[in-house]
């Protein structure tokens, strides 16, 4: 099976000559959490292969190690406060709104850097997505070919829609398509680290995989450049390391009326209504102050794992440290495998999550196997942060150099044939 594999693989690189009338479809797969460390815990054969057949790396998560920010930063190639999803839940005082996954289609405010696919269609290059984060917003230019997320649908069925994008005629063909799968991640939240379920999800996506790339090499005439990610990996947590919220935000929405809380597993977003603040900046700086104490005495009082930061000294590596208004005045960030639960039931099983700085922790490190006629072969690449990404998959589509992005194509451009 494994020569059979290799014989594939061979064949996806060695079909350039089909590309020198056209530039090569670009295929952008994502398997939501992903972690790196599963591919030598847990072998899968057919990724394996793939990675040796092109270059592959361990990528980095931006922070917070959420999906949404993360697959919107993949695909923008900008930090989540440049492209404005800063969190799964986060709040946007200007619209008076808590961002909920999706909520881009109904309003254009919140995704406010253009994604890949509209880049290309500006281009004129047709795209198709099956199921992204955000596929759905408004106020960018929306893929030729877009199917909305349906939880019921297979991951067989996304797969063999794929194909039938690649066979189309040339005239109705996209040359970026983009897909998203959920079972990985989902095992892992709700199962854990060697578990069966978990286990079972890696082995059938593999599986999977193996078949997308057999039907490549059978059906599709043409060459295909093929890049694997994932948004960030898992970290496992534990039922006695739960932090009551209650505990943590003590006297704080008693004392302050004017705050507005979002709650997240990993992190506690606090803003508060600065337009009924007056003498603004003395004024926000003493109330973010306050708050900051009474959360600090709480900290000190019930004894948990989190930490405490208020905006304008954030760690830099986290870019949030823009004055702007859906960046939180303070953010509370729990340890793994602590998490924050605000529910009077605590979590039954011992599951894992994300959403901590993947700085901190390497198990949220993510994938990233690129294959095919544009790409060098054979090489294990140093990691690199995941807003890089969006510039290697804009070269291969033949686009110019976008400079509105903080990604930078001088990180991949040597994997470029």
């Amino acid at each position: 099976m494994i020569r059979f594999l290799s014989i594939c693989f061979a064949l996806l690189i060695s079909n350039a000559v089909y590309g020198t009338t056209a530039k090569s479809p670009v295929i952008l797969l994502s398997v939501d959490g992903f972690s790196f460390s599963y591919l030598e815990k847990y072998q899968p054969k057919n990724l394996l292969a793939f990675a040796k057949s092109g270059v592959n790396t361990r990528l980095l998560p931006v922070y917070p190690s959420k999906t949404f920010p993360n697959h919107l930063s993949i695909i923008t190639g900008t930090y989540p406060v440049n492209h404005g999803i800063i969190h799964n839940r986060f709040y946007h005082p200007e619209l008076a709104q808590q961002y909920s996954l999706g909520a881009g289609k109904k309003n254009k405010t919140w995704l406010t850097s253009a994604p890949l696919w509209s880049v290309a269609e500006d281009n004129g290059i047709k795209s198709a997505i099956y199921f992204w984060p955000e596929s759905e917003t408004i106020g960018h230019t929306p893929p030729s070919y877009n199917i909305p997320y349906n939880k019921s649908t297979s991951n067989r069925t996304r797969i063999d829609q794929l194909i039938t994008w690649l066979k189309l005629p040339r005239n109705q063909r996209p040359n970026f398509i983009a897909s998203y799968f959920s079972t990985i991640d989902s095992a892992g939240h709700h199962n854990g680290f060697d578990t069966p379920a978990l286990i079972t999800a890696i082995n059938e996506f593999d599986t999977l995989f193996g078949y997308f790339i057999e039907r490549i090499n059978r059906e599709i005439s043409q060459s295909v450049n093929i890049i694997l990610v994932s948004d960030h990996g898992m970290v496992p947590i534990a039922k006695e390391a739960q932090i009551s919220t209650d505990l943590v935000l003590n006297n704080i929405k008693k004392k302050f009326k004017n705050i507005k809380i979002i709650y997240n597993d990993t992190q506690l977003f606090i803003y508060f209504d600065k337009h009924k603040v007056s003498n603004k900046i003395r004024k926000i700086r003493k109330i973010r102050k306050n708050i900051e104490n009474i959360l600090q005495l709480n900290k000190l009082m019930n004894k948990k794992s989190y930490n405490i930061y208020t905006k304008g000294s954030y760690p830099l590596h986290w870019h949030l440290n823009s004055d702007i208004g859906i960046v939180p005045d303070i953010i509370i960030e729990a340890e793994a495998p602590a998490i924050f639960t605000w529910k009077k039931v605590l979590t039954e099983f011992d599951g894992a999550t994300h959403g901590f700085d993947p700085k901190t922790d390497p198990r949220l490190q993510g994938i990233f196997m690129a294959s095919g006629p544009n790409i060098t072969q054979g090489r294990e690449l140093e990691p690199f942060k995941n807003i890089h990404v969006f510039p290697l998959l804009n070269a291969l589509l033949g686009l110019n150099e976008n400079s509105d992005i903080d990604g930078q194509l001088s990180v991949l451009k040597s994997i470029i044939k």
